[in-house]
């Protein structure tokens, strides 16, 4: 429980938004911790271990994300993906929220809106980062309205 109460506080401002489908008596801690608690554990030489491609950040009933490249460089970490797929669910005025947790402890996160590209491209600012900096990273959308998320979709971030 511990695990994921640090996970909480280093992802909360990513988890506020991901979690707008729910019982207005739940908050989004809630409903993280009751998403992950049992799913986003894997044993390694019997003790459980957080799996960040097993964890969620969001959950809701829009589309995930297809995720196409998602590149380290000088900039930060730039992600691709397939925007087209979500344009019968979803409008221009939605957004799609990109995160990253680094291992120096920083929390990089950016929300823009969908648009009309077919491939639509996010960019999460970050000088001189490598691949190998990051800790986790994942994408989600949410409506324009924040009523619904999708659920969130773990990204490899290659060098």
């Amino acid at each position: 429980m511990s695990r994921i109460a640090e996970k909480y506080r280093a992802l909360s401002p990513i988890i506020t938004l991901g979690f707008p489908e729910r019982d207005e008596r739940l908050v989004p801690q809630n409903m993280f911790v009751a998403v992950n608690f049992n799913t986003a554990f894997v044993m390694v030489d019997n003790v459980p271990v957080i799996s960040y491609p097993l964890m969620l950040l969001a959950k809701g009933s829009l589309p995930k994300v297809t995720i196409l490249q998602a590149q380290a460089d000088a900039d930060g970490i730039t992600i691709n993906y397939d925007a087209h797929a979500l344009t019968p669910d979803l409008n221009v005025n939605d957004e799609v929220i990109a995160c990253a947790s680094l291992l120096t402890g920083d929390l990089l996160k950016v929300k823009q809106f969908i648009g009309f590209e077919h491939i639509g491209t996010i960019h999460l600012t970050y000088p001189n980062l490598q691949a190998e900096d990051v800790v986790c990273c994942y994408v989600f959308v949410r409506s324009g309205d924040g009523e619904k998320a999708s659920d969130s979709v773990y990204v490899e971030v290659k060098g």
